[in-house]
């Protein structure tokens, strides 16, 4: 389950966010998950809850996860295409609709972060 060390990196990310704001307890965590990731929403939830924020300074954080969409650029016809959520991805996005190339490029959408924490000041 390689959702459990993006949780500790993002709670590593989480804390320094916290001290740097001066934070004493973080209420609430907003995370982005890019649909072209792999990365599973609920084995992500499940590492954090159970596993990475128990005994921190996060503990008690509500979650938030909100998808961040993919942009595909054809490597022959330089066509782009954006798409927002997990559940619109076509069954053949292996190939460009305009020229039937496979040479595509995904540059963005791969990625987890913290978009944002909301906490208490010390």
């Amino acid at each position: 389950m390689h959702e459990l060390g993006i949780a500790k990196e993002l709670f590593r990310i989480i804390d320094n966010k916290a001290k740097e704001h001066s934070l004493k307890k973080v209420n609430k965590i907003k995370i982005k998950i890019g649909i072209a990731s792999g990365i599973e929403k609920d084995f992500l939830r499940h590492s954090l809850l159970d596993h990475t924020l128990p005994g921190t300074i996060a503990s008690t954080a509500e979650i938030e996860f909100e998808d961040d969409g993919i942009k595909i650029i054809c490597n022959d016809c330089k066509t782009e295409v954006k798409i927002d959520k997990k559940e619109e991805m076509p069954a053949d996005i292996f190939s460009c609709s305009k020229c039937g190339n496979i040479r595509l490029e995904i540059v963005s959408g791969k990625n987890v972060y913290v978009e944002s924490i909301e906490g208490e000041k010390v």
